[in-house]
């Protein structure tokens, strides 16, 4: 692999799963991960259980959701993790959708009491968010309230993680940042391991010495460097379109405002970039991935286009 990286991007597909791997190390990585950011919710979780990332529908018209990582605390509640890479005009229309899939499929049928289990959404962000840019925080929690701003139910939490906000030029050794929290600490790595090298590591906890060791490059298997090559690309597709769909957007400068434009050019140049995944034998289940558009989506663009 033509690289002069020392470490995985933990924002590719390979890397985020390399990160909080199906392993003892991943799963304590993971359970750290959402402890930072979620105190209360994690303080008495020991331990977690990764479960499927496909869920099928009740009925055959359904289709199965796919999530980047679907775990359960020993406490009983429901962890759905999303690495979004791109915007989507139906964003939050999706996460809806999934944490319904899990509640649904979790419902205990027949109970007067409808015991369903807490499901939380957690998604991180790799692109500047229109919806949260009138903040400064990084890090957002949205519950279900009433009109009095009282929580209703507790059921349902969405978080969402903007990693763009953590972006560093000079980066330095770990030990000479200054971090506000754990959650920060984090998301910081996340955002920049794949930048940093030997001189900017120091002497952390046992656990982030751990996750620098198993995200080296040189100690990716043969396999695992042709899967995080693939990766890589992908990522790189969507990175690429994103700013040719910027650059469209600005040149065309529509009336209603640049960042209309700047939202049709992105749509166009990502699904022109799953039309070529498409034909060069991509499958659909991971173009779909790697773009972040719905199955549904492309097969109606390429249909249409081909009309």
């Amino acid at each position: 692999m033509k690289t002069n990286n020392v470490f995985i991007n933990p924002l590719t597909d390979f890397g985020f799963k390399k990160v909080f791997c199906t392993t003892e190390r991943g799963s304590r990585r993971l359970t750290s991960f959402l402890r930072a950011f979620l105190p209360d919710i994690m303080r008495d979780v020991v331990s977690i259980t990764f479960r499927s990332t496909e869920i099928l529908g009740e009925r055959e018209a359904e289709k199965k959701v796919v999530f980047d990582i679907y775990c359960v605390t020993d406490t009983g509640r429901h962890i759905i993790i999303e690495m979004q890479r791109a915007e989507q005009s139906f964003f939050s229309n999706r996460i809806l959708t999934y944490s319904s899939r899990v509640l649904s499929s979790e419902a205990m049928r027949g109970d007067m009491e409808y015991n369903i289990p807490t499901v939380i959404s957690f998604n991180i962000l790799d692109y500047d968010s229109n919806e949260f840019s009138r903040y400064e925080d990084a890090f957002h929690i949205v519950k279900l309230k009433d009109e009095k701003n009282a929580v209703y139910s507790e059921k349902t939490v969405f978080c969402f993680l903007e990693l763009t906000k953590f972006a560093a030029q000079n980066i330095g050794q770990l030990k000479d940042v200054v971090f506000k929290d754990e959650g920060m600490k984090w998301a910081f790595i996340l955002k920049n391991m794949h930048k940093m090298g030997e001189q900017d590591l120091s002497e952390e906890d046992e656990m982030i010495q751990q996750l620098f060791e198993d995200c080296r490059i040189s100690k990716l298997t043969t396999m695992e460097k042709k899967a995080y090559r693939k990766s890589i690309l992908d990522y790189a597709d969507v990175r690429d379109a994103m700013n040719v769909a910027q650059k469209r957007g600005e040149e065309r400068g529509y009336e209603q405002g640049i960042e209309q434009g700047i939202q049709q050019g992105k749509e166009e140049a990502l699904f022109q970039t799953a039309r070529n995944f498409l034909d060069l034998g991509i499958s659909l289940a991971d173009v779909a991935k790697a773009t972040g558009l719905s199955e549904e989506e492309i097969l109606a663009y390429v249909s249409n286009a081909g009309d």
